[in-house]
């Protein structure tokens, strides 16, 4: 009865996780330390330390720790009239993510059939996102007086974006944040195309696709489609196909060659991509003068505003903004970790020996990859739906990974003797059929 107690809160905090990424950055950080909490009681002192990717998370921890005492900084909430030291934040947050680790690795043990499921049900569950984006935009009069306006209010109210435009913001509060989920949802569509069964299912799931497509139209993020391409590209190099990946490269490229109109914002483009230069080279000068140990977050922006006047949180590129923030140490960190969840994505793929593994080691890596895609000409992944949803990728690809590879289980064999059974089953029935053929032949002649 405990055990089947201790299945269910396991299932159900994992659900809450995956659905926390959908409503709101609010919710991330919660279900994070529950699962946190939830991790030291399962867990109990069996700690990995040395093990990827637990030792890239202790690694980030060990150079805020250092950075933080050798330049105290720390943030004040006029407002609420606090003051705390702004290490904390990363802190708190690495040490999030290897408890996340712990608990996929040490409480999930999930095998790829349970794990598909699970993305399965998250992608249907990506509509919410989708239909709040349409729903922004369509701005009806008549949806103000019901929950559904209510619900709108809160996204309209906890906004992010320091531009007022018709872009839509989705659940995130800032539309290339959200353009980033609808990134990994319409991958996801993809992927549910590849190993669904029935052509009303994979008519569904392409449909999906182009919705959420549209989706990201609304929101007016160009780096989004910069991802989004990659993203397509990675997965379709992870089935095998490299003709079919350079056909689908050079597609892309003549596309927006030929019908340069295509680019969203199109009018605003050169301004857009003169204020980036200008955000890149400030966060170049704050990196040559932090350059071992970083700045941290929250204190880049500080240190930003005194150098320009202008409030900027972030660099807007992924690695100025682990370089500026964490130092030289932690852009190694964050290249070892990338470089490995890649190389070990492969060998889970290459090791897996059915059709559906193989397509879920190319989605999960195709969503890490377009995440840094997209992240070059922004920084999603420090935002804590993106950045749970991009590490929940990075997670599941090295748990997988040691399952298939390393560890081996049961279900493992059980599939390879299953796969073996059917080979023989196979060659069986086509050597009584051509001995049935000779024996025929025989009695004609």
């Amino acid at each position: 009865m405990n055990m089947e107690r201790n299945q269910h809160v396991i299932h159900n905090l994992t659900a809450f996780l995956y659905l926390s990424i959908l409503l709101s950055p609010f919710l991330p950080p919660v279900a994070l330390g529950l699962l946190s909490c939830a991790t030291i009681y399962y867990v109990r002192g069996n700690w990995e330390f040395r093990s990827w990717p637990e030792v890239v998370f202790l690694g980030f921890m060990l150079v805020t720790i250092i950075s933080w005492c050798y330049n105290p900084t720390w943030y004040h909430l006029k407002d609420q009239g606090i003051t705390f030291p702004i290490g904390i934040v990363p802190l708190a947050t690495f040490g999030a993510y290897y408890m996340l680790s712990m608990w996929t690795r040490k409480v999930l043990n999930y095998s790829w059939q349970d794990l598909q499921k699970v993305y399965l049900c998250f992608w249907l569950s990506g509509l919410y996102v989708a239909v709040i984006v349409f729903l922004q935009q369509l701005d009806w009069y008549g949806l103000h007086a019901t929950w559904v306006g209510d619900l709108l209010d809160f996204y309209r109210t906890n906004r992010y974006q320091s531009e007022r435009s018709i872009r839509s913001i989705g659940t995130t509060g800032n539309s290339n944040l959200t353009a980033a989920l609808l990134i990994c949802f319409a991958l996801l569509s993809i992927y549910a195309s590849s190993v669904l069964k029935g052509k009303w299912k994979k008519t569904l799931a392409f449909s999906m696709f182009f919705l959420f497509c549209t989706a990201i139209a609304y929101t007016g993020s160009r780096g989004a489609w910069i991802g989004l391409v990659i993203g397509l590209i990675v997965q379709v190099w992870m089935t095998g196909q490299r003709k079919w990946t350079v056909g689908l490269f050079a597609t892309f490229v003549g596309i927006v060659a030929f019908f340069p109109s295509i680019i969203p914002r199109k009018d605003t483009l050169a301004t857009t991509i003169d204020d980036r230069f200008q955000v890149w080279s400030t966060s170049w000068e704050i990196f040559q003068d932090n350059w071992l140990l970083g700045t941290l977050p929250i204190h880049f922006g500080q240190l930003y505003k005194q150098i320009t006047g202008k409030i900027i949180y972030h660099a807007h590129n992924v690695v100025l903004g682990i370089a500026s923030e964490y130092g030289v140490i932690g852009l190694l960190l964050f290249s070892a970790l990338i470089f490995m969840t890649i190389r070990r994505a492969r060998a889970w793929r290459k090791a897996a020996n059915q059709k559906g593994e193989k397509r879920l080691a190319g989605m999960l890596i195709s969503q890490t990859v377009a995440l840094l895609g997209h992240g070059m000409y922004d920084y999603p992944i420090i935002s804590p739906q993106v950045g749970l949803l991009f590490m929940l990728s990075v997670v599941m690809i090295h748990t997988q990974y040691e399952r298939r590879c390393v560890v081996r289980p049961n279900w493992s064999e059980e599939e390879e003797s299953a796969d073996k059974l059917k080979a023989a089953s196979y060659q069986a029935t086509h050597v009584s059929a051509a001995l049935s053929i000779r024996k025929t032949n025989k009695n004609d002649s």
